[in-house]
């Protein structure tokens, strides 16, 4: 009687690894925060590639905003800092995205134009994909220093 339960518990598992040989651990690698510490201090424009927003889900409670940095180096930014508000509207204004943050005061103009635009990925509500998204950028887009 034991040998049932068990042989339903492993074709369970078995039809959650798909063909490709994707293991268990990596899909359950997804289901928490990827950000331990995050940082509010400014980061140079011009080393960012992207920008990953992931907003508040069942995988953690609190929106995540992770830069990766030239040479594949990743950073966690504390989303309420007022630089990175900034930035992602200006993205989302450029590329014609309707989701409204809230809108911020310019204290000073900023820095040079960056040298590689960065991108900016957001989840899609209906699946785990994202969307990159390329901006073009004038000295108008820059955030502003604390």
């Amino acid at each position: 009687m034991r040998l049932l339960p068990a042989l339903a518990l492993l074709l369970l598992l078995s039809s959650l690894v798909p063909a490709g040989g994707l293991s268990l651990e990596s899909l359950l690698t997804n289901m928490r925060c990827k950000c331990i510490k995050s940082t509010a201090h400014v980061i140079n424009l011009g080393l960012i590639l992207t920008i990953h927003v992931t907003p508040p889900g069942i995988h953690c409670r609190r929106k995540e905003v992770i830069l990766t940095l030239k040479k594949n180096r990743q950073v966690c930014v504390t989303p309420e800092a007022p630089w990175i508000q900034l930035l992602i509207h200006k993205l989302m204004q450029r590329n014609g995205i309707k989701k409204v943050l809230p809108r911020l005061r310019r204290e000073a103009p900023c820095c040079r134009t960056p040298r590689r635009p960065p991108t900016l990925s957001f989840p899609l509500a209906t699946s785990q994909e994202s969307m990159v998204m390329n901006p073009s950028w004038d000295r108008n887009d820059t955030a502003p220093l604390p």
